[in-house]
C-alpha cells in the first residue's frame, strides 16, 4: 500500500520531474551536438578532396611537360645536338616559373642543364655515385616509369622536388630527363590560398619512404581525433580538421540554460501543486466530525 499524501516527502516528485526535464534537455544537446559533427566531418572531407584536387592539378601541369619532353628526345634522339636540347629545355623553363632547371643524364651522367647559371655544379655528375639520388634513380630506370622525389638536398645549394622519368629506345635504356622543382613556390601554389580557410585547419605529408615527410603544416594535425585523412596515388596524405574553438557552443549553451529553467519551473510546479494538495487534504481532515465514543 503507498503511503498516505500528508506522510509523503514533498520533494520526491519535483526532483522527479526535475531529472526527467533535465534528461530531455540533455538527450537534444547530445543529438544538435552529433548533427553538428557529423556536418563538420563531411565539410573538413570535402576540404581535403579539393586540397589533394588542386595539389594534383598543380602538379601535373609541370609533370606532364617533362612528359612530353622526354618523348621528344625519344624520338629526335638520333639527330639531336646540343644546342637543339638546350633551345628545347629554355622554351620549357620559361613556360613553367615554378620549375628551376631541367637536367637531361645520357646514360648515367647528367650532360646536359637549363639555365646553365647556378647549376654548374650539377653538370657532369654521375647518379650512381649520389648515395641520397641513387636509389630513386635506380628505381625510375629498372620500374620504367617518371618517380617524383620530395625535398631532394641538391649538390648547387638548397632542397627541391625533383621528377625522374626515364627514357627509353627500342626497349634499351637511353638516359634520363630530371626536372628539378622549387618546392616553397610548388607548395604555396597548392596550398597558400586555402590555408586562409577560417574553418580548417590542414596537414599534407608525403609516405613515399620509410618515415613520413611533412610538406605542409603542422604535424599534430595528423594525430587529432576529429582529423579526417584523404591519401593520393602519389602517396601524399590530407589531413583536416575544424580550427580551435566551437563555433556552435551558443546554440548549445542557451538551450542548456532554457532547459535548466525549464527544469526548476517544472519542479516548481510539482513542488506546489503537491504542497497545495497537501493543505487541502489536512483542512478535509480537520474539517470531519469526529466519530462517537
Amino acid at each position: 500500500m503507498s503511503p498516505p499524501i500528508a506522510n509523503r516527502s514533498p520533494l520526491v516528485l519535483p526532483a522527479l520531474f526535475f531529472l526527467l526535464v533535465i534528461s530531455i534537455v540533455e538527450g537534444v544537446i547530445f543529438a544538435y551536438k552529433a548533427k553538428v559533427d557529423s556536418d563538420q566531418r563531411l565539410q573538413a572531407l570535402a576540404f581535403a578532396a579539393d586540397l589533394r584536387s588542386r595539389a594534383e592539378r598543380e602538379l601535373n601541369g609541370v609533370l606532364y611537360l617533362t612528359r612530353g619532353l622526354a618523348g621528344y628526345f625519344s624520338v629526335r634522339h638520333q639527330s639531336l645536338e646540343r644546342d637543339e636540347i638546350l633551345g628545347i629545355l629554355r622554351v620549357a623553363y620559361e613556360t613553367t616559373p615554378v620549375v628551376r632547371n631541367f637536367g637531361v643524364a645520357v646514360g648515367y651522367e647528367l650532360s646536359y642543364v637549363y639555365p646553365h647559371e647556378r647549376n654548374e655544379a650539377a653538370i657532369g655528375l654521375d647518379y650512381r655515385e649520389l648515395e641520397q639520388q641513387w636509389p630513386d634513380v635506380k628505381r625510375a630506370i629498372e620500374e620504367r616509369r617518371p618517380v617524383l622525389s620530395e625535398n631532394v638536398s641538391l649538390l648547387q645549394g638548397g632542397t627541391a622536388f625533383v621528377y625522374r622519368d626515364p627514357i627509353y629506345i627500342d626497349n634499351d635504356y637511353w638516359g634520363l630527363l630530371s626536372t628539378v622543382i622549387d618546392a616553397e613556390p610548388l607548395l604555396n601554389s597548392m596550398f597558400a590560398q586555402q590555408e586562409r580557410d577560417g574553418r580548417h585547419t590542414f596537414a599534407v605529408r608525403s609516405r613515399r619512404g620509410e618515415t613520413p615527410m611533412l610538406l605542409w603544416g603542422r604535424p599534430e594535425v595528423f594525430e587529432a581525433p576529429e582529423a579526417v585523412t584523404l591519401s593520393s596515388e602519389r602517396r601524399w596524405d590530407y589531413a583536416v580538421k575544424p580550427r580551435e574553438g566551437d563555433a556552435h557552443w551558443l546554440p548549445i549553451f542557451v538551450l542548456r540554460i532554457f532547459g535548466w529553467i525549464l527544469a526548476l519551473v517544472a519542479a516548481l510546479g510539482a513542488y506546489t501543486t503537491l504542497l497545495h494538495r497537501r493543505q487541502k487534504h489536512g483542512q478535509r481532515v480537520g474539517d470531519s466530525p469526529s466519530a462517537p465514543e
